[in-house]
């Protein structure tokens, strides 16, 4: 008995575990990215929640939703303290290394979020600005292997959460936010004095992350490719995104 109360506290305290009930799916997201995962009246909504909501009811469980920090979501799944995370991640090589991806449920670019009376119009004009990106995202990672190391003192400003990022815009604290599209777009259509500019060659996919070796994967793969060819996919993008508003 010693050694059970031994072992449970010592996953407590190292890990976390899951407080799993029985058809429970224990999700993680980064809820700061509207239209995709954002509080509203202190609930997590958007599109990828629904998605997630949609997948869970095809199998029959029900949804724990946890809020964390983008850059603590992969190490969540490795320890599967999580048993799947949703939150604008691209299935990148480098991730696929230490999670397992299902099939991409969506597409994006990247863009430059700057002011609207910026001189700001390409990368090559990041000379000697501060760029913003979210830590632990492949925008952090685009602006530090490939732009700081051709754009002369170019500073890179990375903060866990996107709200922060964007004060520190509005501050004047930054020159530049770097996101993806549909987030930019979300942004830009509060704030007119804001405007976006896409950046060529950052096509990428999101897909819902799941630990090693997932028996669910392949489960929800299969609800993807039906949501595709009914067009539950596109109902829900369309909903969330310019499209729908």
């Amino acid at each position: 008995m010693k050694q059970i109360l031994t072992s449970l506290f010592l996953c407590l305290a190292l890990f976390g575990c899951k407080d799993k009930k029985e058809n429970d799916l224990i999700v993680a997201t980064s809820a700061d990215y509207p239209p995709l995962e954002f509080f509203k009246d202190g609930e997590i909504v958007g599109m990828e929640i629904d998605l997630i909501r949609a997948i869970a009811k095809e199998l029959n469980y029900s949804v724990t939703i946890k809020d964390m920090s983008f850059d603590s979501i992969i190490g969540a799944l490795q320890t599967e303290r999580v048993d799947l995370a949703i939150s604008g991640i691209s299935a990148t090589p480098e991730r696929k290394e230490k999670v397992d991806f299902a099939t991409p449920h969506h597409k994006t670019i990247s863009v430059m979020l700057v002011s609207s009376t910026s001189t700001i119009q390409k990368t090559s004009d990041l000379t000697g600005k501060n760029v913003g990106a979210q830590m632990g995202s492949t925008y952090e990672k685009m602006i530090k292997d490939e732009w700081q190391p051709t754009i002369s003192n170019l500073t890179l400003r990375s903060l866990s959460k996107i709200p922060d990022l964007i004060q520190d815009f509005k501050s004047g604290r930054l020159d530049a936010l770097v996101l993806g599209i549909a987030e930019g777009e979300d942004i830009v259509k509060n704030h007119p004095n804001f405007k976006l500019i896409p950046l060529p060659k950052t096509e990428a996919v999101y897909a819902i992350a799941l630990p090693k070796k997932s028996p669910l994967t392949e489960k929800i793969n299969t609800i993807i490719k039906k949501f595709e060819a009914n067009g539950t996919l596109k109902k829900l993008q369309d909903k969330w995104t310019e499209k729908g508003q």
